[in-house]
């Protein structure tokens, strides 16, 4: 097979020099390195890119030389056929990223409501017992409560001061996440990769 291809890159760059083109002539018009036309007239064409842009790069060439490419561009792919890609070991299992599923609007609701029951019931509990141990009414016991426990509460967690209308809570009660890029989530427990 070396000797077709030898013979064969021989013919082409005996076709070159009938007409009087030189490599680098072709090289500036087909956009192609000396170094890879040299090649191919040598019958090396290792260095040269595979699939398509091979047979386009060939095509080109020999239309530069004044040949007609179809029945040419057969020899080509027959002598010089892409190396197969090195077989694969085993083909690995499909891989999808996903991310891990937020709270719905109507989750964060019910976990809403339920801490604000929470901190009606605590807020009246305690309130209560004021009014055992100290000597007032319930409902004025539950309200010093209330008083309290909003600065303490305050105190406690992460709050940021904001004004909301009362429109403004009714049309949109719950914030939508904004959407993050990978980068954003990466390295973090929300990213979940399932196989």
């Amino acid at each position: 097979m070396t000797d077709a291809r030898q013979a064969f890159g021989l013919m082409l760059r005996s076709r070159r020099e009938q007409i009087g083109i030189t490599l680098p002539d072709i090289a500036e018009s087909t956009k192609i390195s000396v170094a890879l036309l040299s090649g191919l007239e040598r019958a090396d064409v290792s260095r040269w890119p595979k699939g398509i842009y091979r047979r386009s790069f060939f095509r080109e060439y020999v239309v530069a030389i004044g040949l007609l490419p179809e029945p040419v561009l057969n020899d080509f792919v027959r002598l010089f056929p892409d190396e197969p890609a090195a077989p694969a070991a085993e083909k690995p299992a499909e891989l999808r990223l996903e991310l891990a599923a937020r709270d719905t609007s109507a989750a964060i609701a019910l976990k809403r409501v339920a801490v604000v029951a929470g901190e009606l019931a605590a807020v009246t509990a305690l309130g209560t017992i004021g009014a055992w141990v100290l000597p007032v009414d319930a409902l004025p016991a539950i309200g010093l409560t209330a008083l309290a426990y909003y600065p303490v509460a305050n105190l406690c967690v992460d709050r940021k001061l904001a004004a909301r209308s009362l429109r403004a809570l009714v049309r949109s009660p719950l914030p939508q996440p904004e959407p993050r890029s990978y980068e954003e989530i990466e390295g973090h427990e929300e990213l979940q990769v399932s196989f």
